[in-house]
């Protein structure tokens, strides 16, 4: 978490720029975007009633159903406002299976939109002027086209004096109309146009939509939900770009619902109705022989009034066959509209198995009668339950004839849908709010990939973590040996020599060869130290206060603990690729070696593009190629440099076969002749994963320093490295890290040295 920190603290300007980047457009977004509106209508749904007839009674069980049902019916009324039959209607009313569009330019046009009035149409900008810039007004009042032509875009031009022109698919044209007339084309397309505000020479798309496609799409722009569970409120919403028009098919929505609903309940007061009325004759029939035989009965037996037991009889049972008869009823007119096995029938006939097996119990209690008794009571029992059924299904088909004519249908609007002022989408500080943490995050992963993937190793102890290698060097990034590159850049190519045969270089005398590479201006009794470190290209002379020069006696201490360990005292320096720094870090500390009194050899065993000699403003010939050639002796090669203690070894001219020269007998015993002659011997090799001359020389060298640079070379370039060195049996020193940037997590390890040593000079 802490490495994290750091991380993003060092890269807090790429992080800042994400965020501010990805706010703007988050922010031109929420501007530009079309506004959202919202309206909602209530509706409220009343429950369903289970007893069309209106001949039962409301028992614990039929109450159970009727809420049941009600809960039910708010379902199915739910499905119903989003149906086809509610939703077509409200298309047609408001044209939405017609899309018209005006041909706007990409960004500017919607920008140039926002600026203008509506029924004002803006000037073209940039001479644009057959897009709308904004305030142009199209109204279509019909359009029809054929099935071939639905959903395909038809090109409306606008013309002079209220005239127009439309234009197929392929842009041919097919009509020419006037603003208020219909227009017919010969393909079967025919349009009206109610209005158009707009430039001559607009341009818009006209799209006649499915009217499948229409109804979906609407349904997308609608919601409907119960507002709380089991209340049959229910909430109509719509949603579009237009303010007032979503208020207004929101209430047209609700609407056309409850003339919906209206016809619906009037179609099954109808069919009750006239059930009943089928149904009337026959009732009245049975009541006039029910009532007869009670009367010719009681005559033949004199019997007016029965007994306590026959009247409790006759209660219990008058009720019984009552239920059972309006049970019956409901049957027969539910078998009208469903099948015998539809849970409504099924439902009817258990509870007609309940009542039939109570009314068996019943009659089997009082079976102990009298038979005069009970067949009184029996008769009474049916002159009164034919008499209630036939008295309830006339006052049913009063009520009904009534309520056809109502126009609830069983729901009704409570509150109509209101404009709103504020657009629920988009949210503007919502929209800039996610945008500025989805340009943190991008930022934090960008700032991740370029730490892992992107670039290379910027962590100077990735090495030792990973591959158990001590950093021994942590150099910063020095502007000043910045313009000394530049300045040993310009001159490389006047000192550099082409690249040379043996039998070329053989033609060059001894002599000649030791006296090419002189530089007179650093040789001489004349030279002082004062006059080399301001003429030298050396970090370490020029500038020795630097911290970069600071963190190279670091590793000079480490180097000279080494090699006093060590027999041998030759230290070889290389890196994984090129312009990882290693000639710098040699160079510089060389010259740091020799400060401390030691006798110092720097060698430039690159014998491919060595130019190590450039920084002391020497020249590349008389040096380690001349001498494994055998075309120059080994002293002759070492030169003075104007250090006192340094002697240096350029690489000589360029030979077209280096590694076999490194492999030859001569090379190993010059190395070892000079370790003789100096106290401390520096090779600058190659990039070992470039060339195998490096891995040559770490055989001969008592100690291996890995230079590498801030960023350079990834993970698996530095893990290569090390085991191409340990293959090669190379003693690994450590490694120094080199062109670190100064970052603020860094700040405490190199600022504080940076600021004393800055006080010092």
């Amino acid at each position: 978490m802490r490495d994290t920190l750091f991380l993003m603290r060092d890269h807090v300007w790429t992080l800042l720029a994400c965020v501010v980047g990805a706010a703007a457009l988050a922010a031109a977004y929420a501007f530009l975007a079309t506004p959202i509106y919202s309206a909602d209508a209530i509706v409220r749904v009343d429950p369903t009633d289970l007893n069309a007839l209106g001949i039962s009674s409301q028992t614990n069980t039929v109450q159970q159903q009727q809420q049941q049902s009600g809960h039910q019916a708010t379902a199915a009324e739910i499905a119903v406002m989003q149906s086809r039959s509610v939703l077509e209607p409200v298309i047609g009313r408001f044209g939405f299976d017609v899309e018209v569009k005006p041909h706007t330019f990409p960004i500017l046009g919607r920008v140039a939109e926002l600026l203008a009035k509506q029924g004002h149409p803006s000037s073209p900008w940039l001479g644009l002027d057959s897009f709308a810039w904004g305030g142009e007004k199209l109204r279509v009042g019909s359009l029809y086209v054929p099935p071939t032509l639905e959903e395909k875009p038809l090109e409306l031009t606008v013309l002079d004096k209220g005239s127009y022109e439309l234009r197929g698919p392929d842009g041919e044209i097919m009509l020419r109309g006037i603003v208020g007339t219909q227009a017919k084309s010969a393909e079967g397309v025919s349009i009206t146009i109610n209005e158009i505000v707009a430039r001559p020479g607009t341009q818009f798309k006209v799209v006649h939509h499915n009217t499948f496609d229409a109804i979906e799409t609407m349904r997308r722009q609608i919601r409907v939900a119960e507002v709380t569970k089991d209340t049959g409120i229910v909430q109509i919403s719509f949603t579009s770009s237009h303010p007032i028009l979503t208020a207004d098919v929101a209430n047209a929505l609700a609407e056309q619902y409850i003339a919906t609903a209206v016809k619906r309940q009037q179609l099954n007061d109808t069919n009750t109705l006239e059930f009943i009325r089928q149904e009337l004759p026959r009732l009245g029939a049975d009541l006039r022989r029910s009532e007869e035989a009670l009367s010719s009965y009681q005559s033949s037996s004199q019997s007016l009034h029965p007994t306590a037991e026959a009247q409790a009889y006759l209660q219990g049972s008058i009720e019984l066959q009552q239920r059972l008869a309006s049970l019956q009823l409901q049957r027969t007119q539910l078998m009208q509209l469903f099948t015998a096995n539809s849970p409504q029938v099924q439902n009817i006939d258990k509870q007609l198995a309940q009542l039939q097996k109570a009314s068996s119990a019943f009659d089997t209690r009082f079976g102990r009668m009298p038979t005069s008794e009970r067949r009184s009571a029996e008769l009474t029992r049916d002159a009164k339950v034919a008499e209630a059924i036939y008295l309830s299904m006339v006052n049913k088909a009063e009520e009904l004839s009534v309520r056809r004519a109502s126009t609830s249908g069983g729901a009704q609007i409570v509150d109509k849908a209101l404009r709103q002022y504020k657009p629920i989408k988009p949210n503007r500080l919502l929209i800039i709010g996610a945008g500025g943490g989805l340009g943190f995050l991008g930022g934090m992963l960008l700032i991740f990939l370029r730490r892992h993937v992107m670039t290379g190793v910027t962590d100077p102890f990735f090495v030792e973590r990973r591959l158990s290698v001590p950093v021994i060097g942590e150099v910063l990034f020095s502007q000043k040996q910045a313009q000394l590159d530049q300045e040993i850049a310009t001159t490389t190519m006047r000192h550099v020599s082409p690249r040379s045969s043996a039998g070329s270089t053989s033609l060059i005398k001894s002599g000649e060869l030791r006296d090419s590479h002189r530089n007179p201006q650093l040789e001489g009794p004349s030279v002082t130290p004062e006059i080399v470190r301001e003429r030298a290209r050396l970090l370490a002379l020029r500038f020795p206060n630097e911290p970069a020069v600071e963190a190279l006696r670091a590793v000079r201490t480490e180097v000279c603990e080494e090699l006093a360990q060590r027999r041998i005292n030759i230290a070889m320096l290389t890196g994984p690729s090129p312009s990882a720094g290693k000639s710098f870090v040699a160079a510089n500390l060389a010259v740091l070696l020799a400060e401390i009194r030691l006798r110092v050899l720097l060698i430039d065993a690159d014998m491919r593009r060595g130019n190590l000699a450039s920084f002391f403003r020497q020249s590349n010939p008389g040096g380690l190629a001349d001498v494994l050639g055998g075309t120059m002796h080994v002293s002759d090669a070492i030169r003075s440099v104007g250090v006192p203690g340094l002697s240096f070894m350029s690489c000589g001219s360029y030979p077209s076969n280096p590694s076999e020269l490194l492999m030859m007998p001569e090379c190993k015993k010059t190395l070892n002749e000079l370790s003789e002659q100096f106290d401390v011997v520096l090779v600058d090799t190659p990039p070992i994963l470039v060339l195998t001359d490096a891995a040559i020389i770490a055989r001969q060298a008592g100690a291996t320093i890995l230079v590498l640079r801030s960023g350079m070379q990834s993970e698996d370039e530095i893990s290569d490295t090390v085991r191409k060195l340990q293959r090669a049996g190379g003693n690994l020193l450590g490694s120094v890290f080199n062109a670190i940037p100064m970052r603020s997590s860094n700040w405490r390890s190199y600022g504080y040295p940076s600021e004393y040593m800055r006080t010092i000079q």
